[in-house]
């Protein structure tokens, strides 16, 4: 594949984008012992030449044997690679990697390298996640060249005076241990300056984001009545935890303040986030200002808006919900409302910061699950008034230590005790062919309670092995009658979707097959059973949030994450999951396992800037990174510094 198509496929404008798309992992290139017995779904790297290379189907199965240097011959299994086949020589030797299936009695080749090529010239082979049409010997000729040939532009970042205080190898020769290494040592060596490098940028951009906002001024307002508010809590039907009560304060303290609110509300599922929200958006009304609560499905924002409207319902606020499911004619009503300060609470999707919604007098938006929206979407609706609050919602609790670090560009506001009863969900890993699927169903059914069935997908193909909603739905619904099975997806129209809700919310229908649609702030009192198929596919975030979706009436429940396959890291993940329930803990560890890319992207703009870098195991990193970068923010006039912190912002604007 020639240069410039690599560059092509990987979307790259310079060596350094090629540099920079670091390897996955690495596989040491040390043969498996062959006198001994293989285990099932042991990893197995085999040094030797094929022999007795046999095509099966068109080459969708290809059997050889690989003989080793010791004369011994390997069976092997190749699938659904069949240029294999056309390329292997018997006169070559070559590296074969696989998972050894005591079914099959030999050994599942995922990939061959010929002895020559350059990703197996040291101990270690770097595995890149590329495109399809991009080879790994390709990028690797590639990266080979550059670092060897191409270098001359590849120069330090980092201001010299933190290079030399942490012992800092140049950055050519970083890439050099990180891409060709040659032991452990130099791997880590290399990852060293790249992780600090990408610490220092997310630190330095968070603080700038934390001083721009510390810059922005409210134009004139009036004080919010905190006695209106005291009388308020005083009023709801139940009390507030202690937690709630110091967010509430914390919230109504920054509205009241001249500055712009930038606030982070975390809390685990059931922790109350919304009330505290409510209360938000009562005390905006007290100003003078209009509100909007930003949520990211319409049976989320549906939910949100009967709620509101019943916690509100001996007060004067106006509510107004906007969203795709109304009417033209509702829809031009509202608009109305909204432009001449008629309405005092929107609360809506993607729909409120459209360019035809003009808001009357726009001054906090709260955002539920901050993640699900981008921050040109955010922005978009703030710049719709002048100077406003923004309160975020994030059901991932984090640590303070470690989201001080993340979040280092907001105020934190954290919800750690539970308002209501406590729940009892048991979590089970299951096999898809257990009869406990069943016999849960069964039981819910019998008691009349409520069951979400989830899978990763909505229609299956035969590219996809992944089991689909439509699939399921349909097994649903020939085991127990269409008279109890639902389905709903991102393709079932907003009416529908309200309508399919509303059936199962009242009981008249107990089962609900879904995507991860119901992921979010779905609250069904009754419902006491979730079966998530494919578990898998989903991260730990996302499962705790729909295991939040059960139990609520604080009656025992019952989660089932089903897995069929032999993934031991996958197995790992959901056992964690089920033998765990707080989510701070589930958060930690789901940050350990995917560095938090996704956090850092969302909090930020566009992609994640963290690829080697991981908030839960690089802690300390981050900690020094962020005092060094408040440094360098001071000390601006410092050519280098302002060198680097010019890079920073030039990068987040591509």
């Amino acid at each position: 594949m020639k240069t410039l198509d690599i560059f092509k496929e990987l979307n790259a404008v310079s060596e350094e984008d090629i540099l920079t798309r670091f390897p996955k992992q690495y596989d040491e290139l040390v043969c498996s012992d062959t006198s001994r017995d293989f285990y099932d779904g042991q990893k197995v790297i085999l040094f030797g030449n094929p022999s007795k290379i046999i095509s099966i189907h068109g080459g969708k199965l290809i059997r050889l044997s690989v003989h080793l240097e010791n004369s011994k011959e390997i069976s092997c299994v190749i699938y659904s690679q069949p240029f294999y086949s056309r390329i292997l020589k018997k006169d070559y030797l070559y590296y074969f990697f696989g998972t050894y299936k005591i079914k099959q009695k030999a050994v599942m080749i995922s990939s061959i390298i010929r002895s020559d090529n350059l990703l197996v010239q040291n101990r270690f082979k770097p595995y890149y996640s590329l495109p399809s049409k991009v080879s790994q010997a390709n990028f690797y000729a590639l990266v080979n060249e550059i670092i060897n040939y191409r270098n001359a532009y590849i120069n330090n970042i980092i201001p010299s005076k933190y290079i030399n205080k942490y012992k800092l190898e140049e950055r050519i020769n970083a890439f050099k241990d990180v891409h060709i290494p040659t032991s452990l040592e130099t791997i880590n060596r290399g990852l060293r300056v790249f992780k600090y490098e990408e610490a220092l940028q997310y630190c330095l951009y968070s603080l700038y984001l934390k001083k721009q906002a510390s810059l922005l001024k409210k134009k004139e307002f009036s004080p919010i009545p905190k006695d209106k508010i005291n009388e308020f809590i005083l009023s709801l039907p139940y009390k507030l935890t202690p937690d709630q009560i110091q967010a509430v304060r914390e919230i109504v303290l920054d509205m009241d303040s001249k500055n712009v609110m930038t606030r982070l509300l975390e809390g685990d599922v059931g922790t109350g986030k919304t009330i505290v929200a409510f209360i938000a958006l009562y005390a905006n009304y007290l100003r003078g200002g209009q509100g909007v609560l930003l949520t990211p499905t319409s049976t989320l924002a549906k939910q949100h808006y009967l709620n509101c409207v019943n916690v509100f319902k001996n007060y004067p606020l106006r509510i107004a919900l906007l969203d795709s499911s109304l009417s033209k004619r509702d829809l031009n009503l509202v608009l109305e409302q909204i432009q001449d300060g008629t309405i005092d609470i929107i609360i809506g999707t993607h729909q409120v910061f459209s360019t035809n919604v003009n808001y009357f007098n726009l001054t906090l938006v709260v955002e539920d699950e901050q993640h699900k929206f981008g921050v040109e979407q955010r922005n978009s609706l703030v710049n719709k008034g002048v100077g406003v609050d923004v309160l975020s919602m994030s059901a991932t609790p984090i640590p303070r230590t470690l989201s001080l670090i993340i979040n280092s560009d907001l105020e934190v506001s954290e919800l750690k005790s539970f308002p209501s009863k406590v729940r009892s969900v048991e979590t089970k890993v299951i096999d898809a062919s257990s009869p406990l699927i069943d016999k849960a169903i069964k039981r819910a059914l019998e008691v009349h309670r409520q069951v979400f069935i989830v899978a990763p997908k909505i229609e299956g193909s035969e590219a996809s092995n992944k089991i689909s909603a439509n699939v399921i739905y349909q097994e649903m619904v020939d085991k127990y009658g269409e008279e109890n099975v639902m389905l709903m997806t991102g393709k079932t129209k907003k009416d529908e979707q309200d309508r399919i809700y509303s059936q199962f919310v009242k009981g008249e229908k107990l089962i609900l097959v879904s995507t991860s649609l119901i992921e979010v702030g779905v609250d069904v009192k009754d419902a006491s059973l979730m079966i998530v198929y494919e578990a898998n596919y989903f991260g730990l975030a996302s499962l705790h949030q729909l295991r939040g979706r059960i139990g609520r009436s604080g009656e025992g429940s019952l989660a089932l994450l089903v897995y069929s396959g032999e993934d031991k890291e996958a197995l790992d993940k959901l056992e964690f999951l089920a033998s765990h329930s707080n989510g701070e803990e589930i958060a930690l560890y789901d940050l350990k396992l995917r560095g938090g890319g996704d956090l850092a992207s969302y909090r930020q703009s566009g992609e994640s800037s963290l690829k080697v870098a991981n908030f839960v195991n690089d802690y300390q990193i981050f900690i020094h990174a962020k005092e060094d970068a408040n440094e360098i923010l001071e000390n601006l006039d410092n050519q280098e510094n302002q060198a680097f912190f010019t890079r920073v912002l030039e990068g987040k604007k591509k």
